[in-house]
């Protein structure tokens, strides 16, 4: 699959009219630049320059794919979740929220603009032990910060309605027949934590060698450690092997019931895509590359819930 038009597509005047207008007359947008490592909104880099002359340095996220339904309350849900964490500062960084149109009533669909941190993705590290330690430091400081009781919902598996048969890609069919017995399990129970839901090395910005912030908290809940452990494994098995998966998973410390939520974080989803990943700077990955990381990843998932068993 190609990059779809919608993602390489610059916004609309009429949203970067929304934008401007948000900072007083005479504000204009002065720079637009689409950033990579975007697949399920329309990412871009934008500067707005308002009539005292100051330089607003912005992120926009436009829900538009066509082929992709947008998630009722998606919007809503990153702008709750920016604000609080604005609030409640828990030693990390995060964007500040700054608009949001949810029901695209200014903006040409959905969108939500915040502020824009310094710092990129770095998804081939010069040092292997810094780079995960900065991303254990990271989400420990994000399962520590304070949860709220309203806002957010509560985290339940994705794409675990439709476990027929394993994808025709994989060449373990037995070891996915497997984890869907094990996916269909009830949740495991847990303290719910500030979860983010889709944190891995691609959502979190390097500068200098030091974290700088996490970005892309569309999906965050109240939900398990174990879910943000898991799948910042399954991103690291597939960009550097199983072994620094684990490696992440020692650094950080002993996770209840990470088995399961590795098996569920596999199984939920489906897709080889891997023209995300050569955007991300890693024309390396191919179709071969995802498919034998997500089967062994599985495979040793599979066998350690059944150790538990």
């Amino acid at each position: 699959m190609d990059i779809p038009v919608e993602l390489r597509s610059d916004p609309p005047r009429s949203t970067l009219e929304w934008i401007a207008g948000h900072f007083g007359a005479g504000a204009q947008v002065t720079g637009i630049r689409r950033m990579r490592n975007a697949w399920a909104a329309a990412v871009h880099a934008l500067d707005v320059d308002d009539a005292t002359g100051t330089r607003h340095e912005l992120v926009l996220r436009r829900w538009a794919r066509v082929d992709l339904e947008t998630d009722v309350g998606v919007v809503e849900n990153e702008a709750a979740v920016l604000t609080f964490l604005e609030s409640c500062a828990p030693g990390f960084v995060a964007p500040r929220l700054v608009i949001s149109d949810p029901d695209a009533t200014s903006a040409d669909v959905p969108a939500l603009v915040m502020t824009r941190l310094p710092g990129r993705d770095d998804l081939t590290p010069a040092d292997g032990d810094v780079y995960l330690d900065g991303l254990v430091t990271t989400l420990r400081a994000i399962h520590a910060a304070p949860v709220p009781d309203h806002a957010l919902g509560d985290y339940f598996p994705w794409g675990l309605d439709d476990l027929t048969d394993p994808p025709p890609w994989t060449r373990r069919p037995d070891v996915w027949l497997r984890a869907f017995e094990i996916a269909r399990r009830p949740v495991p129970a847990y303290r719910p934590v500030l979860c983010h839901r889709d944190f891995h090395p691609g959502n979190v910005l390097w500068q200098e060698g030091r974290v700088t912030g996490v970005v892309d908290w569309t999906s965050t809940c109240r939900g398990p450690v174990a879910c943000d452990v898991a799948h910042c494994r399954n991103n690291l098995a597939l960009l550097f092997g199983l072994e620094v998966a684990d490696d992440f998973a020692r650094r950080y410390g002993p996770v209840d019931d990470l088995a399961w939520f590795d098996v569920v974080d596999v199984v939920g989803w489906g897709d080889l895509d891997t023209w995300r990943w050569h955007e991300a700077g890693r024309p390396d990955i191919s179709d071969d590359t995802v498919i034998r990381a997500a089967d062994d990843f599985l495979a040793a998932a599979v066998a350690r819930v059944a150790g538990l068993d």
